[in-house]
């Protein structure tokens, strides 16, 4: 694994590099203002208006966008395996600009069920672009650039994520905010497939083209299977999954948890989501420094123990502010700070958001570096799969604790507690420490 490292700052200046960093971003934006506005709209106005369940319809919505992944990614795949990546992606970032434009429609109509549909359509695009981005990352990219590429990525995808979730809560609760955000989802999406019309191209590595299987069903259970022999990738594609299913759990849950659990409005919601996708992104950049161009598992599993500690400490924090009693009315973030225990839960936040950018970012190099070059389109597909099951999961289980009666901040500790399991797993195979040495005792390393 070890390589010529590469500096992350200068890969922004190359042209293998950032038109693929600018589309990515700008897709990842795009698709959290049209999620991010119609959840906060559910949760801030249509829920007491209608007397919906606002953290069941959240966590509805994230297993629906995701859904598409686990349906469409491995047709995609083989789709990028045998063709030219870069003319993929030109077209795939074209069919954003269409979506975008039913997208604003359905949003002038503000009808729940166009709303979710597009949801959905927006979901399977950003499934077939997903075998793209990281398939060709390998193809522009040295192996001493893949930690510092895919970290960059990485940290642009959560700031992206970030930005366009402020955008969407609190443009759609102005006066305007519809109008705008339907003509914004528009002008994002043909800036973003500008961007790809610079990427270079990336022809297909292998000697012939794999079979496209239209079947989705069928192309899932293959696109697994094939994966599945090779064992260091299939592995790292497990603990990629993991970490979404942490990570979908948190972000489904952020709006109601700062409504429900701390009496706050969206503007606190909107600090709280910052925080953590700030944590994400810092993490992720500090891999290219941290890791020495190394996709290494013992720190990525020190990682997950520190994503679990943080997650039983918000618990707490949690309780201890919920000891003074909330006000009446939804407290913004002047009444929100002024309480006891506020920055705990923010430190909180961005603590075990760093810590899953650090966990993430050498697991998706890994998972690049161990795939052959004629199949990354599947292997990422693979991954797509297991992360979309693990997150609809997420999903599933949010409900279900939620419709329980159990409150978010102890939804985020079970989930969370987790990490302990996840750190042992995902150490097994690092030949030495104390981690490696737990996770091969209880037989993780044996059975990859």
């Amino acid at each position: 694994m070890t390589a010529q490292t590469s500096s992350p700052l200068r890969l922004l200046g190359d042209r293998r590099f950032w038109p693929l960093f600018g589309a990515q971003a700008l897709g990842a934006f795009n698709d959290q203002v049209f999620k991010t506005g119609f959840v906060a709209l559910i949760t801030y106005r249509l829920a007491d208006l209608h007397g919906l369940n606002a953290g069941f319809h959240n966590a509805f919505a994230a297993g629906l966008f995701i859904l598409p992944f686990a349906l469409f990614a491995p047709t995609a795949g083989q789709i990028a395996d045998g063709m030219d990546k870069g003319l993929m992606m030109k077209r795939v970032k074209a069919l954003e600009i269409l979506l975008m434009i039913f997208g604003a429609v359905a949003y002038q109509m503000q009808n729940l069920t166009l709303l979710y549909a597009l949801l959905f359509l927006m979901g399977a695009q950003s499934a077939i672009f997903s075998p793209i981005k990281y398939g060709i990352l390998p193809q522009y990219l040295k192996p001493g650039e893949l930690v510092a590429g895919n970290g960059l990525i990485q940290a642009a995808t959560f700031l992206a994520i970030l930005v366009g979730q402020i955008a969407g809560a609190k443009l759609i609760l102005s006066e305007a905010g519809v109008t705008i955000i339907s003509v914004m989802v528009i002008l994002v999406a043909i800036a973003g497939w500008l961007f790809s019309l610079k990427t270079p191209p990336a022809p297909p590595l292998g000697a012939t083209a794999p079979k496209v299987d239209w079947v989705f069903p069928r192309a899932v259970w293959e696109v697994l299977k094939e994966t599945r022999r090779n064992r260091p990738a299939f592995k790292a594609i497990l603990n990629i999954a993991w970490f979404w299913f942490l990570g979908a759990t948190y972000m489904a849950l952020v709006l109601p948890f700062a409504k429900d659990s701390l009496g706050a409005n969206e503007d606190v919601s909107v600090i709280l989501l910052a925080a953590f996708s700030i944590g994400v992104a810092v993490g992720s950049a500090a891999c290219a420094r941290l890791y020495k161009g190394e996709a290494r598992v013992d720190l990525a599993g020190w990682a997950a123990v520190g994503m679990a500690v943080l997650a039983i400490l918000l618990f707490f924090a949690v309780k201890a502010y919920r000891a003074e009693p909330l006000a009446e009315a939804l407290m913004g973030p002047a009444a929100f700070w002024a309480r006891d225990w506020a920055w705990a839960i923010l430190l909180c936040f961005v603590g075990l958001a760093a810590a899953a950018g650090l966990y993430i970012t050498p697991l998706n190099a890994r998972m690049q570096i161990s795939a052959e070059p004629e199949a990354r389109g599947r292997v990422v597909a693979a991954s797509n799969v297991a992360d979309s099951l693990l997150m609809v999961l997420s999903s599933a289980a949010a409900m279900g604790m939620t419709a329980a009666g159990l409150s978010h901040e102890a939804i985020f500790a079970l989930v969370g507690a987790t990490g302990f399991v996840a750190a042992l797993w995902v150490a097994a195979d690092a030949p030495q420490g104390i981690l490696g040495r737990l996770g091969r005792a209880v037989g993780f390393g044996e059975r990859g």
